[in-house]
């Protein structure tokens, strides 16, 4: 299954190069950098859809980048970064 927003979730994954720990905390923290627009710029719902497609998928969704994290540890990470896109809506700049 292809990711249509792959460069999205590639972004997000990119910043486990530096993140102390995937916690909550962590994934809050992160949706807080994508409401104010920091170093994500294509929008809260193009984040969370990348997610949930990449969540859906068999696929490693780490292949490409190699973080410093198992890929169950990146999925379970993946998995509260959606839970906290979904309690930041309504998102800035959409209706959703």
């Amino acid at each position: 299954m292809a990711i249509e927003n792959s460069g999205e979730l590639d972004g997000i994954i990119y910043t486990l190069f530096s993140a102390p720990s995937l916690d909550r905390e962590e994934a809050a923290s992160l949706v807080r950098a994508m409401a104010r627009g920091e170093y994500f710029t294509r929008g809260m719902a193009a984040y969370s859809r990348a997610i949930e497609q990449a969540l859906r998928q068999p696929d490693p969704v780490t292949a490409a980048l190699e973080p410093p994290y198992s890929e169950a540890q990146v999925r379970e990470f993946l998995a509260l970064v959606y839970d906290e896109l979904q309690k930041a809506k309504p998102w800035p700049g959409t209706d959703d």
